[in-house]
C-alpha cells in the first residue's frame, strides 16, 4: 500500500471542474429530455458529444502529443464520475472513446496509426465502439467459459488472401450505430476454444457487409445506444488486424486495462445523482409541518447513502490506483469496485425515491429516471453474478 497518494494535482481538480460544470449545466437538462424520446435512436446526445469534445473530454487518454491530456486511471475515474452524475449514458458514450482512441494511439501499428487516428482527433463527432457480445455470449467473456468449442464467441473471420472475410452477429454495442470505427473480436481458429482462437480487426464502419440491425429500447441508459451490427461477407484488409491472429485477449489486456473499475464509476455517478435528489428533495419538503430532513428516520437514510457514496469511491480509486501501479491485485479489485457500486447505485436511487414518496415515481422528476439507470447497471459489461463469480473462482477456487 505504500506509495498510494490520493491527493489531487492541479491539473486533476481543473478537469474534474470542467465535467462538473459542464455535465450540471448541459447534460442534466438536455439528457431529461432525451430519455422520452420513444425511439432510442433518437435519443442518442449528439450536441452533448460535440460540445464535450470541444472542451477536451472526447480526447481525454490520448497521448499529449495528439492533442489528449494523457489522462491515468484515477484521473479518468474523477472526470468519469462528474460526468455520470451529469447522465450515465454520456459517460459511456465518451469511456469508449477514451479506451478505444487510446488503443489507436499506442497499440496499433504506424501504418493503422496514420490511416485512424488523424480522423479520430479532429472529428468531433467519431466515437469508437468494441464488438465483444453475441446474442448467446456476453457474460462468459469475464467467467472464460470455453468447455465445449461453441462457447464464446461465433462471429469468424476467415482470411482469404491479403483480405479477411467477416461473418456474424455482434449483440449489445455500445455506440455501435453511431460510432466511426469498431474493433471486433472474432473467431479465427475454430479448432480450438474461443479462449484460444480469437483475434482482433479494426473495421470502419462504412465497411460494405457491415449493417446496423437492432438498435436496442431499454429500461435505462436509454441515452447510451446499445445496437446489433451484423457482418454479412464483409472483407477488411489484412493490415486492419489489431495485434496477432489467435491472441486477441492478450491484446485485450493490453488495451482494455482498467475497464471494469469505471464501470464501478458509472455507478457511483448515478449514486451520487440520486443522493443528491434525495437530499434537496427533503431540505424542501413539509410533511407534518416541518421539512422532513427534520425527521430522525429520513436522516438516517441520508447518512446511510452518503456512507455507500464515500465507499465506493474509496474502493473504486484504489482499484484505479492499482491499475497504474499495482497490477496483480488490479484485478479482482477492479471486480469489487464494479459489483459494489452497482448495489450502491441501486440503493441510493431507490431510496431516494423513497424520500420523495409518490411523487418519485412521476416522469416529472429526475429521481425515476436515475433507479431505471442504476438498475441497468447491475447488467452493464458483464452481469454482476458472473464478475463476482470470476473472482471467487480465481482467488478462492471452484
Amino acid at each position: 500500500m505504500a506509495g498510494i497518494d490520493f491527493e489531487l494535482s492541479e491539473e486533476q481538480l481543473r478537469l474534474r471542474d470542467v465535467a462538473r460544470e459542464f455535465a450540471q449545466q448541459e447534460i442534466i437538462p438536455a439528457a431529461a429530455l432525451l430519455d422520452r424520446e420513444a425511439d432510442p435512436r433518437k435519443a442518442f446526445p449528439r450536441e452533448l458529444i460535440k460540445r464535450a469534445s470541444a472542451l477536451g473530454l472526447r480526447t481525454l487518454t490520448l497521448p499529449r502529443e495528439y492533442g489528449g491530456h494523457d489522462a491515468d486511471s484515477l484521473t479518468q475515474a474523477i472526470v468519469l464520475e462528474e460526468l455520470c452524475a451529469g447522465d450515465c449514458s454520456v459517460g459511456m458514450a465518451l469511456n469508449h472513446a477514451w479506451r478505444e482512441g487510446l488503443a489507436l494511439a499506442v497499440h496499433t501499428t504506424a501504418e493503422q496509426r496514420d490511416r485512424f487516428l488523424p480522423a479520430f482527433v479532429e472529428d468531433d463527432e467519431y466515437l469508437t465502439s468494441l464488438g465483444f457480445s453475441e446474442p448467446h455470449a456476453g457474460s462468459d467473456h469475464f467467467v472464460r467459459h470455453a468447455a465445449t468449442l461453441d462457447a464464446g464467441t461465433s462471429t469468424t473471420a476467415v482470411r482469404d488472401g491479403e483480405e479477411w472475410v467477416l461473418n456474424g452477429r455482434k449483440k449489445w454495442l455500445t455506440n455501435g450505430n453511431v460510432s466511426r470505427l469498431l474493433i471486433l473480436q472474432a473467431r479465427t481458429d475454430s479448432s480450438v476454444p474461443w479462449t484460444e482462437g480469437v483475434s482482433l480487426f479494426l473495421v470502419s464502419m462504412d465497411t460494405p457487409g457491415v449493417r446496423v440491425g437492432q438498435v436496442e429500447d431499454k429500461l435505462g441508459l436509454r441515452l447510451n445506444q446499445n445496437a446489433e451490427i451484423l457482418f454479412e461477407d464483409c472483407r477488411i484488409p489484412h493490415e486492419n488486424l489489431f495485434g496477432e491472429v489467435n491472441q486477441g485477449l492478450a491484446m485485450v489486456r493490453r488495451f482494455a486495462k482498467g475497464s471494469l473499475f469505471k464501470e464501478g464509476v458509472k455507478s457511483l455517478g448515478i449514486a451520487r445523482a440520486a443522493f443528491d435528489e434525495g437530499l434537496a428533495w427533503a431540505q424542501t419538503r413539509v410533511q407534518g409541518g416541518r421539512r422532513i430532513v427534520e425527521h430522525q428516520a429520513v436522516r438516517a437514510d441520508l447518512f446511510r447513502m452518503s456512507t455507500d457514496i464515500e465507499a465506493a469511491r474509496a474502493l473504486i480509486w484504489r482499484a484505479a490506483w492499482a491499475v497504474d501501479h499495482d497490477p496483480s491485485n488490479a484485478p479482482h479489485l477492479e471486480a469489487m469496485a464494479k459489483v459494489f457500486a452497482g448495489e450502491v447505485a441501486t440503493r441510493t436511487a431507490v431510496s431516494a425515491l423513497e424520500l420523495h414518496g409518490g411523487y418519485g415515481v412521476l416522469r416529472e422528476n429526475r429521481i425515476e429516471k436515475l433507479v431505471r439507470d442504476a438498475v441497468s447497471m447491475l447488467h452493464a459489461f458483464g452481469g454482476n453474478h458472473a464478475v463476482r463469480d470470476r473472482v471467487a473462482r480465481d482467488r478462492w477456487g471452484s
